[in-house]
């Protein structure tokens, strides 16, 4: 028979303590790096101490949300490539400068993205979403870039709010076959376009992403080309905007109208103000629009006022087979007529107010005028035609037609050449 030795059995329990110590700690272990993963990261880049943002990026475990706090002024390119990222001000003046004029200065590709409180200047682009889905920039200045200051591409989307966009060289927000929300943003003195929609791309400008409209809406203004531009099967929801003096460029073959269609449709749904721009207050050409929509139940008074020049005549312009419906509208003291529809273009129009509207050449100042083959369907309640220096209704050829003249609201004697002028037929 054999005995166990007492110090054997000592040993042994020790061993079976250790090991079970060992594999506690390593389960300790393991249960941090759990711990650490179900953390949001905090993490602070020094600019003037020489730290990058580039490489605050790759810190962290990429599947949780990272935060980066920039303090004072950072030169350099960043591409964010990681979802859930944001980038915000440690302290005011933080910056990112690019320093190559062919390279965007913040190009994001992840999801659920924020630029939040920063400065972005230089580069090409300053903020380009590319294909990702809910890059928002807000509380920032996007300004002196070798293009556009924000672009939504390739099926991208996000919001832009309460950010000042300027002196960029070509668009202040470019949304390029993609989605894209500017609201209680100021846009101006741009380059090119105030904001650019192409491509069918689709724009809230003014209207946030639950349909309600935001009371301060934008300021638009002193662009050198259009305020807003929509164009190549786009769409917009237009609304609480000022859409004021824009197309400041010299060019003479620059388009400068507050608002430009072309090949698309937007809804003017209330609460705009398009005043005081070079060209014409609203141009559709082969497209559809709205001004006045009462689904919303905001107001759905849109305001076009003082727009136009001798070369380009108008408050809301509609041409080449364009369709147009004005609601509550009040169209006043622009150059040349108030409301034009021209080759084939179609409008109805229901208690909207169109006065004192000013002629450049003899015949014109119309309160309304058809030209080449198009109509007009008035519709009670009736509106107020009056103190135009041209017809109240002029109709240029006898091909163009309307019906209804009585709902238009035109006062007998309250326009210098006439009520309706004589070549208006009906259908």
């Amino acid at each position: 028979m054999s005995v166990r030795h007492p110090f054997a059995c000592s040993i042994a329990a020790l061993s079976l303590v250790a090991l079970h110590a060992g594999a506690r700690a390593d389960s300790d272990k393991d249960w941090d790096r759990d711990r650490d993963r179900d953390k949001d990261r905090t993490t602070t880049v020094d600019c003037a101490a020489g730290e990058t943002i580039a490489k605050a990026l790759t810190r962290g475990d990429e599947r949780k949300s990272l935060t980066i706090l920039i303090k004072g002024s950072c030169s350099e390119h960043v591409v964010i490539n990681r979802s859930d990222i944001k980038l915000a001000a440690a302290a005011p003046g933080a910056t990112i400068s690019g320093p190559d004029a062919t390279i965007d200065v913040i190009r994001v590709t992840g999801s659920r993205v924020t630029i939040d409180g920063i400065t972005v200047t230089g580069g090409r682009n300053g903020v380009t979403a590319d294909g990702a889905p809910g890059l928002i920039v807000q509380n920032a200045f996007v300004q002196n870039t070798g293009r556009n200051g924000i672009t939504y591409a390739h099926g991208a989307s996000g919001v832009v709010d309460s950010t000042l966009v300027t002196g960029n060289a070509r668009d202040g927000v470019a949304i390029d076959a993609a989605s894209g929300t500017v609201i209680k943003s100021q846009i101006s003195k741009n380059g090119r376009m105030g904001v650019g929609v192409f491509t069918g791309g689709s724009a809230r400008i003014g209207v946030d992403n639950f349909n309600n409209a935001v009371d301060t809406g934008n300021i638009i203004s002193a662009n050198a080309s259009n305020g807003i531009h929509i164009v190549f099967s786009s769409s917009a929801l237009i609304a609480m905007n000022q859409v004021i003096g824009n197309g400041t460029s010299t060019d003479s073959t620059v388009l400068k109208n507050g608002i430009n269609l072309g090949s698309a449709s937007a809804d003017l749904i209330g609460g705009n103000t398009i005043s005081g721009n070079t060209g014409q207050g609203v141009v559709l050409v082969r497209s559809t629009a709205t001004f006045g929509d009462p689904l919303f139940g905001i107001s759905t008074v849109n305001t076009v006022s003082g727009n136009g020049n001798s070369a380009a005549q108008g408050g809301v312009f509609a041409f080449l087979g364009s369709s147009v419906t004005i609601r509550d509208g009040l169209i006043t003291d622009n150059v040349g007529f108030g409301v034009g529809l021209q080759l084939n273009s179609s409008a109805q129009i229901v208690s909207t107010t169109i006065r004192n509207n000013v002629g450049v050449g003899l015949g014109t100042g119309d309160g309304i005028r058809l030209i080449f083959g198009s109509s007009l369907l008035a519709a009670t309640p009736a509106g107020s035609i009056t103190g135009n220096t041209g017809f109240g209704l002029n109709c240029t050829d006898g091909e163009s037609s309307v019906i209804n003249t009585g709902s238009l609201g035109i006062l007998l004697g309250s326009n210098l050449l006439g009520s309706v002028s004589p070549t208006c037929t009906g259908f």
